[in-house]
């Protein structure tokens, strides 16, 4: 990888962990539920239309010939992308003087059992798939929106949304769920792309 193209990966992945990082704001911010999913679903909107680099918009496509042998930019992507969702998430808690209350969220999501993160995962990265490839095929926003709404509303885990979250209640450290919600994804997308 040349290093221009390792600059514009790191770069993609840093913008597109903060706009996934806005959607976590916003969603937690949101007395509304269904409100707060639906603004949710801006943060996967920009990454697409902004053509950024998040990892589970990416890893359904993985197994195309196109991107086999580049599995170091995924894992370079998905590092990138909990750093700077996290970060803008601590420090949005920390500093923006609102009032931003997920602790009840961080806590069941990481007092989940294996096997519960593993199949709330696979939920959303099948959403994740559908409306990545949705929206390249059809152009439609509805694509985007719908899926992310869905996977909001069900409780399913995101890798990456759920690190903001806990950098919105200001814990880092690395949880056996978040593993399980990598892996999740990654089978989540796999399955919808070969059905």
């Amino acid at each position: 990888m040349g290093k221009i193209r390792l600059l514009k990966l790191i770069k993609d992945s840093i913008v597109a962990g903060i706009l996934i990082g806005f959607g976590c704001i916003t969603n937690v911010s949101c007395n509304n539920p269904v409100v707060g999913a639906f603004l949710f679903s801006l943060g996967l909107f920009a990454v697409i239309i902004q053509g950024r680099y998040l990892f589970t918009g990416k890893i359904g496509y993985c197994w195309n010939e196109e991107i086999t042998g580049k599995n170091y930019e995924l894992v370079l992507g998905l590092f990138t992308n909990l750093i700077s969702v996290w970060l803008l998430c601590f420090l949005f808690a920390k500093f923006s003087g609102l009032s931003i209350e997920c602790n009840e969220l961080v806590s069941k999501k990481l007092n989940e059992g294996i096997v519960d993160a593993l199949v709330r995962s696979i939920g959303c990265g099948a959403m994740m798939y559908i409306a990545v490839d949705g929206y390249s095929k059809t152009k439609n926003p509805i694509t985007i929106i719908m899926p992310v709404m869905v996977f909001i509303l069900c409780g399913f885990d995101h890798c990456i949304a759920n690190f903001g979250y806990m950098g919105l209640c200001g814990y880092f450290f690395i949880p056996i769920q978040l593993i399980c919600w990598v892996v999740g994804n990654s089978i989540g997308s796999w399955i919808i792309s070969k059905i």
